[in-house]
């Protein structure tokens, strides 16, 4: 009876210092509760050539680069990491080891393993258009996002999903699956989505003229304003970065 209790007295004993050591930290001398600092967030971006800055001249007025000189203005700090790269598909960004017949290979510089490889707290998705023109078909587009997003789930990191873009393609049937995919998107992942489809694109999904960059894919400057403004408002983003 006499060790139980000496048991029960250490015990609380060494929780009564663990708390104590716990309160210092977070108080000051007066007891008054102090800051704690913050940790700095790293933003990794995936995605195709819109990620990467394409058609934004100079590189530093794409989406992407602006996002990271605001962000990094304020007092809040934010570590990005950009492994997008022209060209790529929902197919390169799957996990290393993925193997699907007669479609890309992850790549594993810039796939979802490498990105959590990073240890990340955000990560944005951004691959407006080069599936569509490849003809894969809606039901694989959202089986790739619905592994990639698995994964994050699974890692306990926050992610976006960017919509898909307007794009000139010749065949009006490619034109308007921008706008059923994207709405497909939109009613899987909802408030996960950063959508600025309509707002780039004509009645008919091709780019509107005051946003085409000149090759009938890529956005100028002002188009990736709207992306950069976009996300800045959208919450899931700000709420990692204030």
């Amino acid at each position: 009876m006499k060790m139980k209790l000496l048991k029960l007295t250490l015990a609380i004993f060494v929780i009564t210092y663990l708390s104590s050591c716990y309160k210092l930290a977070a108080t000051d001398s007066t007891g008054t509760p102090q800051p704690q600092p913050k940790v700095t967030p790293t933003i990794v971006i995936m995605g195709s050539s819109s990620a990467a800055g394409e058609g934004a001249n100079p590189i530093d007025s794409s989406w992407a680069n602006r996002l990271q000189a605001t962000v990094n203005q304020t007092s809040t700090k934010a570590k990005f990491i950009n492994l997008a790269y022209g060209g790529y598909t929902t197919y390169e960004a799957q996990a290393t080891g993925s193997v699907t017949a007669s479609r890309p290979a992850p790549d594993t510089a810039r796939n979802i393993t490498k990105a959590l490889s990073l240890h990340p707290t955000l990560v944005l998705l951004s691959y407006p258009s080069n599936d569509i023109a490849w003809n894969f078909s809606d039901t694989e587009i959202l089986n790739n996002y619905a592994k990639l997003t698995h994964l994050l789930d699974s890692a306990k990191v926050q992610y976006i999903i960017f919509s898909t873009q307007p794009r000139d393609f010749p065949d009006s049937t490619q034109r308007m699956r921008l706008k059923t995919l994207n709405d497909k998107i939109i009613s899987v992942y909802t408030y996960r989505v950063n959508n600025f489809l309509d707002q780039l694109s004509t009645p008919t999904y091709s780019i509107k003229p005051q946003y085409e960059a000149g090759d009938g894919i890529h956005l100028n400057n002002a188009g990736h304003a709207v992306i950069f403004n976009a996300t800045l408002q959208q919450p899931i983003f700000m709420n990692v970065v204030q």
